[in-house]
């Protein structure tokens, strides 16, 4: 799972427990019965589309782009879509990712008066690959095959009545696009992602005298800043350092090349807070606008001192947690002047910025979003319910 499917099975179990009904629906490769999991109603459909997400990265980019239109255009995903809403009778839907997802869903939630709130985790309604990024440059202008296959999610979006985004940046990003602005500002809000944290890794403190330990962790895409993380290490002094990579990607075996000769171990995917609870200092400075960058805070919930970038939510947090720690994406010569100081100073997360962490982990935690988000279901509620012309003029 990525960033926004943790965070939808973080709230929703969350919401749960607290006592309300939670549904879940989501698609898997196949036909799958509905269950139970946490407390939580799951509703798994068929995602019909010709290639599964998991698997698309293996055909060529034609075929990729096509199974892109055909994923937009998926009625048979919709209309099912629109059945499960008739079976639940929800008071409102909230929607995440629609990377795979048909944006009709917000018609058949809208034709029955379902207040919608949808939840911004990355530029998926702008960009086919949900980062406006693409090899090492930013998408400026956007692509063509970007600007058509959006077009019926800017003509559905309307629907919404409530929208979330994971930091600033990208709320305003889609302003600037011209999405969301049939808004008022009351509801159109920027809502952090929650942390639950996981306390099972116990932290494995370095000896005294080994390397420092750097660690990345992430997918292993040009986006994600690690060609120039590779590219700084070959500044550092040898012998007093090591990088272990997490994570796997369509790049893998690019990296690895490019790392050959340096002391940096791949580990593929790892459990995040064992991965974490070894390493001294996690590296995130990707080239793009990292929507949120939840691993920054992963990181600190391990102890971990974190060289995060200068953009976006990376930066807001690493700069109330641990001043003076944050580097331009791009910039090789002070990333490595960083990992230098790193290596001199010898030691992860100093005890006297933990107590920042954990200031603001706690504003993070799942009962508090939870709560934030109850708020904005209430928001959509009120707003549906006050404009029953508008409802009918769009077909809801």
């Amino acid at each position: 799972m990525g960033g926004a499917e943790r965070v939808c099975a973080i709230l929703a179990e969350t919401q749960a427990a607290a006592g309300h009904q939670a549904h879940v629906c989501s698609l898997v490769p196949a036909v799958t019965p509905a269950g139970r999991r946490n407390g939580v109603a799951t509703h798994p459909l068929a995602a019909r589309n010709p290639l599964w997400i998991a698997e698309s990265g293996r055909y060529p980019a034609p075929v990729r782009l096509a199974n892109k239109a055909a994923t937009v255009f998926n009625h048979k995903v919709s209309s099912e879509f629109g059945a499960l809403c008739d079976d639940i009778a929800p008071d409102v839907i909230h929607t995440h990712s629609m990377v795979e997802l048909p944006p009709a869903v917000w018609s058949q939630a809208a034709r029955r008066g379902v207040p919608i709130v949808h939840t911004l985790h990355d530029y998926d309604l702008l960009c086919v690959r949900g980062a406006l990024f693409r090899g090492e440059h930013h998408c400026r202008p956007r692509h063509t095959a970007c600007r058509l296959l959006s077009v019926p999610k800017r003509a559905l979006h309307d629907r919404i009545d409530v929208v979330a985004a994971v930091s600033t940046a990208v709320l305003d990003t889609h302003l600037e696009h011209g999405l969301f602005v049939h808004l008022p500002p009351a509801r159109r809000r920027v809502v952090w992602n929650p942390l639950r944290l996981d306390q099972s890794a116990t932290r494995t403190e370095r000896a005294a005298g080994a390397p420092l330990r750097f660690g990345f962790l992430g997918r292993l895409v040009a986006e994600k800043g690690l060609g120039a993380l590779l590219a700084a290490c070959r500044q550092l002094p040898r012998g007093t350092w090591t990088l272990e990579i997490a994570g796997d990607g369509p790049e893998r075996a690019r990296f690895e090349q490019e790392a050959c000769d340096l002391p940096v171990t791949f580990v593929g995917h790892a459990d995040a807070a064992a991965f974490l609870a070894r390493v001294d200092v996690l590296v995130s400075v990707p080239l793009w606008n990292e929507p949120f960058g939840l691993t920054t805070l992963e990181a600190y919930a391990a102890g971990c001192r974190v060289i995060g970038s200068t953009q976006g939510v990376i930066g807001e947090v690493v700069n109330e947690v641990d001043p003076g720690w944050t580097v331009a994406p791009g910039d090789l010569e002070a990333l490595a002047q960083t990992m230098r100081r790193a290596i001199a100073g010898g030691t992860a997360l100093p005890p006297t910025r933990r107590l920042a962490a954990e200031g603001l982990l706690a504003r993070l935690a799942p009962a508090a979003i939870a709560e934030d988000y109850l708020e904005l279901y209430a928001l959509a509620r009120e707003a549906r319910r006050r404009t029953p012309v508008a409802a009918k003029r769009h077909g809801r």
